[in-house]
């Protein structure tokens, strides 16, 4: 796992995606760690992480990342999550709010009108053409690297998941994030998915597709930092009537 920025300063936890690794990140991470701490794991069985003897539920990765979390001393962190990894931090802030901040959900998935691997496979296809070639390269060695067994091994979880029980029930901020060409979340998805969440904001990244915060991370930062402020407030608000001072 790769950690950078300010040990002392606020948490922010990066969950990659089916797949993958943590590489595609690194743009993200770099420019959160000017004033946050930044914690970068490759998710089992992916990038440099063991190979565990059979594939994590998304839920069993919740649990073990809120493990890392408290091992960590973060405090409240605020969840970002790309793809699969959405479903990873909407699991983790339904099970324990008092652990998280905010999330933002990067190009979340599963949309239920492809609610197959067919389907999702033809929509990650058809998106590449709106990837920088600098991030397709990362994303297809990655791809190689994971190989097509462990891959198929971890898809039914994927699938089985439901994103939007979970969003329902994740009583902290919810930032569902898109980019504008994401063929893998649709508009339609994203927008029904945030009127889900108890307290959620659809916001979009211009001319990007699904891999947004690593072609544009200027976006994504700037909401990472107005999502902390925002926790922050609310802290200082409860804070404030628990000592009998709010008005």
């Amino acid at each position: 796992m790769r950690e950078l920025g300010d040990p002392s300063a606020d948490t922010v936890l990066l969950v990659h995606g089916i797949g993958v690794s943590a590489r595609y990140f690194r743009p993200l991470a770099t420019a959160l760690a000017a004033d946050h701490r930044v914690l970068v794991p490759d998710l089992p069985g992916f990038g440099q992480s063991p190979r565990p003897d059979r594939p994590p539920t998304v839920e069993e990765l919740a649990r073990l990342l809120l493990r890392l979390l408290e091992l960590r001393g973060a405090g409240r962190a605020t969840l970002v999550g790309h793809s699969m990894g959405a479903q990873v931090v909407a699991a983790m802030a339904r099970r324990a709010p008092e652990a998280v901040g905010g999330v933002l959900l990067v190009g979340p998935v599963v949309d239920p009108s492809a609610r197959s691997a067919p389907a999702q496979g033809w929509r990650l296809l058809r998106d590449s053409f709106h990837e920088p070639p600098r991030v397709n390269a990362v994303i297809a060695s990655d791809y190689v690297r994971t190989g097509p067994r462990w891959y198929s091994a971890v898809l039914p979880h994927m699938l089985a998941f439901d994103t939007s029980a979970a969003v329902a029930r994740a009583d902290v901020p919810v930032l569902v994030v898109r980019g504008q060409h994401d063929r893998v979340a649709s508009r339609a998805w994203c927008r029904a998915l945030t009127d889900t969440a108890p307290q959620g904001e659809l916001r979009e990244v211009p001319g990007t597709g699904h891999v947004a915060m690593a072609t544009d991370p200027g976006p994504v930062s700037r909401w990472v930092r107005e999502l902390r402020a925002t926790d922050g407030e609310s802290g200082d608000r409860q804070g404030r009537a628990r000592r009998g001072g709010a008005t």
